[in-house]
């Protein structure tokens, strides 16, 4: 039996970031080894629509305001629980960064959830306030199969966690994704693309300066679909294209086994690669089974640039995907991105 699936026009009405207002409550301050910390702390209930397929109604997951100039990390972290009547639900959380109208970044995730289990989603954000600004979260969930149980039967639990961080170093850099740097405008640098079998993928990569010897925290978040049939292969960057076509598709419960970790990389002068550094603690061997059908993976280490002579301030920094076995994986562009932050 091949896995619910989510056709392009409700995967990226899944994905996006709707429409964001302030939630009433009292945030928290909690200290950091790096910078200072702001959090807020939700639980929420999540109800599908009756329609098959369709998004429930957007619950708020957070909201903290940044009341000071600076470079800052937002991350939004949700345990979703799933005691509802229904075998399988879609659920999603969203995060966005805004100063005054304007968006200065955001992201969200996904995942096929089943009853009886929690499942974790965390998205990660940096942005730069001039002045002041507010960054919002949210979650909802969507049915996959038809039931004649009420909606609060088929309702699930998520219990989130809103943190924003900083200010944090004005040198941090973050993968590009949008179009003239302007998140508001939905359009994409680069499209979603497929990380074969048996071959090794590099996704968001970025390139910066750093000093031989620097130490930097680098984070990565991905949004991965398993090319068990072409349902939810296509997305905001693909022109209506489904990625998964006949020739990649194999049928099958196992899915895709992959491994994912975060990678540095410095340069000699002459360009050549003068160090490699595989960032400690992000190496992840994950199966996106036929049932999941779409992971998101976040990963996050520190790293220490080797004091090598040869090496110059240029370092490019990915995620690194190797589909170990199974069908072909869909890397979505649009929820795809990582960051060079020096500590």
């Amino acid at each position: 039996m091949h896995s619910p699936t989510v056709t392009a026009r409700y995967l990226a009405m899944w994905l996006a970031i709707l429409v964001f207002t302030p939630l009433v409550g009292v945030p928290v301050s909690i200290s950091s080894a790096f910078a200072a910390v702001d959090a807020d702390s939700v639980s929420a209930t999540l109800t599908p629509s009756a329609q098959v397929r369709r998004n429930g109604e957007n619950q708020k997951l957070g909201y903290l305001k940044i009341s000071a100039p600076g470079t800052y990390m937002a991350t939004l972290s949700a345990n979703i629980r799933d005691d509802s009547v229904d075998p399988i639900q879609m659920a999603s959380i969203s995060l966005m960064c805004k100063e005054r109208t304007k968006t200065l970044d955001k992201l969200g995730t996904a995942a096929n959830i089943f009853r009886g289990e929690t499942f974790p989603l965390t998205v990660r954000v940096y942005f730069t306030i001039k002045e002041r600004g507010a960054c919002f979260g949210y979650g909802a969930t969507m049915t996959l199969r038809g039931s004649s149980a009420s909606l609060s039967r088929r309702a699930v639990r998520a219990t989130a966690l809103l943190t924003v961080a900083g200010p944090v170093s004005a040198t941090t850099v973050e993968s590009r994704r949008f179009i003239n740097d302007d998140p508001g405008s939905d359009r994409y640098t680069h499209r979603s693309f497929l990380a074969r079998s048996h071959q090794q993928t590099h996704a968001a990569g970025l390139t910066t300066s750093a000093a031989p010897g620097t130490s930097a925290l680098l984070t990565g978040s991905a949004y991965l679909t398993s090319c068990v049939s072409d349902g939810g292969s296509r997305d905001a960057s693909t022109g209506g294209r489904e990625l998964c076509v006949p020739s990649v598709i194999k049928h099958g419960q196992d899915g895709s086994l992959i491994r994912v970790r975060l990678v540095a990389r410095q340069y000699a002068a002459d360009g050549g690669a003068c160090a490699t550094t595989v960032v400690p603690g992000t190496t992840r061997r994950l199966r996106i089974s036929a049932r999941r059908h779409h992971l998101p993976v976040s990963l996050q280490g520190n790293v220490t640039l080797p004091s090598n002579a040869r090496c110059t301030e240029r370092v490019s920094t990915w995620i690194e995907l190797t589909v170990l076995s199974g069908p072909a994986v869909v890397v979505h562009f649009p929820n795809t991105v990582t960051a060079f932050r020096p500590l």
